[in-house]
């Protein structure tokens, strides 16, 4: 027989879970409520677990953690290259998958439509009384595409955010506050007049065109739960301009990785974008491994993205294939993960901040001083940021839309095109790639 291609993999299980899904409308919390919602564990104490789970992707510090509280359960991070392709092909084919594994931002939005997921909202996980405890824009992107089901229990989302030198902007007479310079950079005119006085010195402030892009839209996916495009909108019209513009000033850097990072070392590039979890990058941990860059100690800072906007970058969901062969540990591990204080001061190491409500209570987020950003507080000012945040839910077309997107951008930049006309050429060629997968939703889910 011949293999299957994950795109076709991902299709059949699709709609192999929307039909399984028309005749199920169950209440959000599995017929339990918020004061009686009970789990797989029920008063088990945690020595009263004995077995073992496979997590792909999870941290090794937590599930050595986990197996401290949990003594007789042994837990195997046994994660293969290509997980996430992996996985797809272990649903389709019925083996092979682990008891849990975190489904990152690149590839949640797959499985929003996919069966071979356990519902984590029916009995005996019943996860339904802790939603009140997390984001809604983090829960709703663990929930199918249909909003039934709840096939993962969020453990991190964090905002996109502008790490900058503030010794340079400083030198070059403007603020390095974070609140001071989020607010200069929040102003399309403001940025542009202090980024081509800093070109003139030599500094760059992006790393390639798309970039531009990224931090100026507004932070949503390509289609909504309706299936209809949500692209074309003056927003993403204005973030291809502010690229086009970035480009006539010459702000974009041209080298590859290696170069961008030497770049950001020696100040040549004075900005750098992403989430906020990409703070390890320019940290010196307690062992003494260096991030790659860590060589301007104290002289970063961390604030929100030029242009105004606050997207997310950064999300990580934690779920239960229906194969795996220990579920009622499995189902333990992820609550431990996602609440426990020490598996989140586990986390928040590097700044991967939780969407768990609770989370922002603990003593570290107010008391960490972060060496690296010369004593800024990274993890309250990214909760605080947090707040604003806007990140899309997900959809299985987006894999093809981002394709499409990606492609048609980069050509409508490079020639200089008007931005509606790129617009246009992308919402046209994107509708036409998905149009299959789209009709078949549409009328699967009655839309």
């Amino acid at each position: 027989m011949r293999k299957m291609s994950l795109s076709l993999i991902a299709i059949i299980m699709m709609l192999a879970f929307v039909l399984s899904a028309c005749g199920t409308d169950k209440p959000e919390d599995g017929g339990k409520s918020a004061a009686t919602g009970t789990d797989a564990g029920g008063t088990k104490k945690p020595e009263d677990f004995r077995g073992e789970i496979t997590v792909w992707k999870g941290y090794n510090d937590v599930s050595e953690l986990f197996m401290k509280k949990y003594p007789n359960v042994k837990v195997k991070m046994d994660t293969p290259e290509k997980p996430e392709d992996k996985f797809t092909t272990a649903l389709a084919t019925g083996t092979g998958a682990p008891d849990v594994i975190d489904l990152s931002q690149a590839h949640f939005f797959k499985y929003k439509a996919m069966d071979g997921l356990e519902n984590l909202l029916d009995a005996p996980y019943n996860a339904g009384f802790m939603k009140k405890d997390f984001l809604d824009l983090a829960w709703n992107m663990s929930t199918s595409l249909d909003g039934k089901r709840l096939f993962g229990i969020p453990w991190r989302i964090t905002p996109y955010v502008m790490f900058y030198r503030a010794d340079i902007f400083e030198e070059n007479g403007y603020p390095s506050d974070p609140d001071a310079v989020g607010k200069l950079v929040a102003d399309p005119n403001k940025f542009f007049e202090m980024a081509q006085k800093l070109r003139a010195k030599g500094h760059y402030f992006f790393r390639k065109a798309e970039e531009v892009t990224d931090v100026a839209s507004p932070g949503v996916g390509y289609y909504d739960g309706n299936l209809t495009y949500l692209r074309n909108t003056d927003s993403y019209a204005s973030a291809i301009d502010y690229a086009k513009r970035a480009a006539q000033l010459d702000l974009i850097f041209p080298g590859e990785k290696e170069e961008q990072d030497r770049a950001l070392n020696s100040g040549k590039l004075v900005t750098y974008f992403g989430g906020v979890y990409r703070l390890s990058t320019f940290q010196i941990d307690e062992k003494g491994n260096k991030g790659s860059l860590s060589e301007n100690q104290g002289k970063w800072r961390m604030t929100s993205l030029p242009f105004g906007q606050t997207p997310g970058l950064g999300f990580g969901t934690y779920v239960i294939p229906s194969q795996s062969k220990n579920k009622e540990i499995a189902w333990e591990y992820i609550k431990f993960a996602v609440t426990d204080p020490e598996a989140q001061a586990i986390f928040m190491k590097t700044a991967d901040l939780s969407p768990y409500r609770p989370a922002r209570s603990l003593p570290m987020v107010a008391n960490t001083a972060e060496k690296a950003m010369g004593g800024q507080k990274v993890l309250q000012y990214g909760f605080q940021l947090m707040d604003k945040m806007v990140y899309t839910s997900g959809n299985p077309l987006d894999e093809k839309a981002s394709s499409v997107w990606t492609k048609l951008l980069n050509e409508g930049l490079t020639k200089n095109q008007d931005s509606r006309a790129v617009l246009k050429t992308i919402m046209d060629e994107t509708e036409k790639s998905v149009s299959v997968e789209k009709e078949a939703l549409k009328k699967k889910l009655g839309k």
